[in-house]
């Protein structure tokens, strides 16, 4: 009996001391449970709030365990960026759910596709196509804003017939700005009563919900091998080739409608060309029709999600804030006039605006740890030593709440972007896009769209909260407004009598 103890108490202590066994000079963080690691505690909490709760307790830079792989969490901004602009943090892991997307459009194989997810020259080549070809389709510039202006033109029709009614703004914004890559991606838009394009926002917002690189059924193979009806498998494996059948079918109707004449105007059109290009020369080339798929699917996760949720936040916050959204419309109406809608040349003459755009990224806190980094060899960061092959976590959430670095961190407040003489301020630790070389691919894009989508609907429209309850949800990935309706007033009539 006393020997049977004895050898579990001996046994219990030797799996402690092992799963406990930090790599040399690594952070400090919390004790690990054999095997698990810190997950239990992650799940439970969320990791948004374990992790908050760590940097309390280890500091600026502490390390976790999730099924016996470390992890590292940066806090500190200054550190964030010495982090970012540095090679060897560069890397990247690819969730389950990316490897088996890779794996799908390259025949079962581990090559690693796209740019979001992938490292090394894959990321690079990838990387480096993508944007070229975006900047010359415009991305980041004007000649984007007549694409703009027609998605807004059948926005600004839907919330005029709907005055009066409660709205449920939702998934309502995705389907504008999904509209609004693809006519740079393949050259066209959909309808927004499109039953195809619906489907495919719901089908991305269901995935993005479900998703959670906590969970052990997107941690380890086996689960998703013995169950694999599990809800979240179905939700993120099984729509992600639903996406991807849905990519590939939009892919051939380009293919016929184009007869197979070279398109310059369109994402799809380039990248085609480089790959014919290359073959021609008989060259190789790390262009491929798998990278294709990926890179669309990627541009679509990263540029509608984000931008559509920073709007959605926009509107309840604004409708939370009256005295703010008064404020952006007498701007509104001393710069741009009653009865004309804002343009892009007209963004530096709107600073209230612009700040206003800032606070709600910093209040909505989109992605609070932004997309996880991997060590591509052994680094250092702030006197420690964090080994190759360890996922790096940025708290970009810290640098948006911290009391060090704002006046009124829990209040909606533009004037946090703002001088006192009422010019445009942008803190070096406000990185909503984050920082280096791994910066949001998209970011000159979401900038235009979020400045002229938000200042056309408030210059057109006032907002308020209808009396139905405002319900706050758990989110794991992206931080999402609450379930809330709205009521929108068209300013038209109101600024003429005036």
């Amino acid at each position: 009996m006393w020997l049977t103890i004895v050898l579990v108490v001996v046994v219990v202590a030797a799996l402690m001391l092992w799963a406990n066994a930090r790599p040399p000079n690594f952070p400090p963080g919390p004790i690990s449970l054999p095997f698990l690691g810190n997950v239990i505690y992650i799940l439970f909490k969320t990791h948004k709030v374990a992790f908050s709760n760590y940097r309390k307790t280890y500091g600026e830079i502490f390390s976790y365990q999730v099924f016996n792989k470390w992890g590292v969490v940066i806090n500190d901004p200054g550190l964030m960026k010495t982090a970012l602009a540095d090679p060897p943090f560069s890397g990247r892991t690819a969730p389950i759910i990316f490897s088996n997307r890779d794996k799908i459009l390259t025949g079962n194989t581990s090559t690693q596709l796209g740019i979001l997810t992938a490292s090394g020259e894959v990321w690079k080549n990838q990387r480096r196509f993508t944007l070229r070809t975006l900047k010359d389709l415009g991305l980041g510039r004007q000649t984007l804003e007549p694409i703009m202006q027609n998605e807004l033109e059948e926005l600004l029709e839907y919330f005029k017939r709907n005055q009066g009614k409660k709205i449920d703004i939702g998934l309502l914004f995705n389907r504008s700005i999904v509209n609004v890559l693809w006519a740079i991606v393949i050259g066209s838009r959909f309808s927004h009563s499109d039953a195809k394009l619906q489907e495919l926002v719901d089908k991305m917002n269901k995935m993005l919900q479900a998703f959670n690189p906590f969970h052990p059924a997107l941690r380890l193979s086996w689960v998703k091998k013995f169950f694999p009806n599990l809800d979240i498998i179905q939700k993120t494996q099984g729509y992600m080739q639903d996406l991807l059948v849905f990519i590939e079918g939009e892919m051939a109707k380009y293919t016929e409608q184009t007869g197979g004449m070279a398109d310059w105007g369109s994402y799809i059109g380039q990248y085609q060309q480089g790959m014919e290009e290359a073959a021609r020369e008989g060259r190789d080339t790390p262009l491929s029709m798998a990278h294709l798929k990926a890179n669309i699917l990627e541009l679509f996760f990263a540029g509608s999600e984000t931008t559509s949720s920073t709007l959605w936040w926009a509107i309840y916050l604004l409708a939370s804030n009256p005295e703010v959204q008064v404020a952006m419309q007498e701007e509104l109406d001393r710069v741009v006039g009653p009865d004309d809608l804002p343009t892009l040349a007209q963004m530096d003459s709107l600073p209230y605006c612009t700040a206003t755009i800032y606070e709600v990224q910093r209040v909505a806190d989109l992605i609070p740890f932004a997309v996880p980094h991997e060590t591509i060899d052994d680094a250092e960061i702030g006197g420690y030593r964090i080994p190759k092959g360890t996922q790096v976590r940025f708290n970009l959430s810290h640098c948006m709440k911290d009391p060090k670095y704002w006046e009124a961190p829990d209040k909606f407040r533009p004037q946090h972007f703002l001088t006192d003489d009422g010019k445009v301020f942008k803190p070096d630790h406000f990185m909503p896009f984050g920082f280096g070389k791994r910066v949001c691919l998209g970011e000159s894009l979401a900038k235009l769209e979020l400045f002229l989508f938000l200042t056309t609907l408030i210059h057109r429209f006032s907002w308020c909260l209808s009396d139905d309850p405002v319900e706050w949800m758990k989110h794991f990935v992206f931080s999402r407004p609450p379930d809330f309706t709205v009521l929108a007033t068209s300013r038209n009539d109101h600024t003429k009598k005036e």
